[in-house]
């Protein structure tokens, strides 16, 4: 099952992110793909289509054509699909016009959008369609967040009657149930906040908080994608805004850290660990993609800017799945 938190981000001199933790119960051979210029891609099954922008993002790569889960392109539009079980409701019609597989629609939209505002338009002239893919040999219930170098960003949601797209967010996203829902939901937690409660005086005792963070007493603790939602939530409206890119990126990570899965703390019905594969930053100013994996706590970079945009060929930095630690003192 693919979980999953994101949101966006931005800093003091107006650096803007867009970030997400990639939940799943199984790692697949995935990597940061750059996929350059006018690169023919498959947008469903015996259908490419040329691309006009060069993007990058992380990708099940040992296909003929990449699955994006996540990207940047040059333009700074940058992209997510999660999870969405329950909700989901794609076209029934193979040949719909513009039909798009659900797996694809980021890797098309990176690829054909040069803003947000294009991206909205885009969304209404395809659909997206009821068909399996190569990676889980199933129809994944997706839903969609996009953001670009203003800041503004917009869920996409395919439903009973029709996409919907939600404009001027608060920019978070998780799993099922819909965004309204989620966004109603926050009206239950507005009185937690990040200052510790004043202590009570009774006419013989003071009672006082036990510790620090008593303010934000209620707030829940779970992993279900209302409980995620919450947290991340809060984590944007409250963090400290940070000064620049490097700043941005380091408070990112720390962010997300109450919403990563660690392995064993969510177990699926077919008994499938559910946890974060790999968290990213996504810079939308610099075009840089940040990421780090379960099993490297490392944090990367792959820079779009230092890419040849013309290329005829994918450029690909597969995952390590292995440790780095600086041993201080080692002989």
């Amino acid at each position: 099952m693919l979980g999953c938190s994101s949101f966006t981000f931005g800093t003091e001199d107006n650096t803007q992110f867009l970030s997400r933790t990639m939940d799943f119960s199984m790692y697949t051979d995935s990597g940061v793909v750059i996929v350059p210029r006018n690169y023919e891609m498959e947008i469903r099954q015996n259908e490419l289509r040329k691309g006009k922008y060069a993007f990058l993002g992380m990708a099940a790569y040992k296909l003929q054509f990449p699955i994006f889960y996540d990207g940047i392109n040059e333009k700074g539009l940058a992209g997510a699909t999660l999870y969405y079980p329950g909700f989901a409701t794609y076209t029934e019609k193979k040949d719909a016009r513009g039909g798009v597989n659900p797996l694809r629609v980021v890797s098309y939209i990176l690829a054909n959008a040069g803003s947000l505002d294009e991206a909205i338009a885009l969304f209404e002239t395809i659909e997206i369609i009821n068909e399996s893919n190569s990676i889980l040999g199933v129809v994944p219930p997706l839903h969609y967040i996009f953001s670009d170098g203003t800041g503004r960003s917009i869920i996409v949601e395919p439903d009973p009657d029709g996409i919907k797209i939600h404009q001027d967010t608060i920019g978070v996203m998780t799993n099922s149930p819909n965004y309204e829902w989620h966004e109603a939901n926050l009206r239950n937690y507005i009185g937690v906040n990040p200052r510790s409660k004043e202590p009570i005086q009774t006419s013989t005792k003071t009672f006082s908080p036990f510790g620090q963070g008593s303010g934000t007493f209620g707030l829940p603790g779970d992993y279900t994608p209302p409980s995620r939602f919450l947290r991340t939530a809060y984590m944007k409206f409250y963090a400290s805004e940070p000064k620049n890119e490097i700043e941005g990126v380091t408070q990112i990570f720390h962010m997300l850290a109450p919403v990563e899965i660690p392995k064993g703390a969510v177990i699926h019905q077919n008994g499938h660990n559910d946890y974060s594969v790999y968290m990213t930053a996504m810079c939308t100013t610099s075009l840089r993609y940040y990421f780090c994996e379960y099993d490297n706590r490392r944090i990367k970079c792959v820079s779009l800017h230092q890419a040849d945009l013309n290329n005829e060929k994918l450029e690909i930095f597969p995952l390590t799945m292995k440790q780095e630690i600086e041993f201080l003192n080692a002989d």
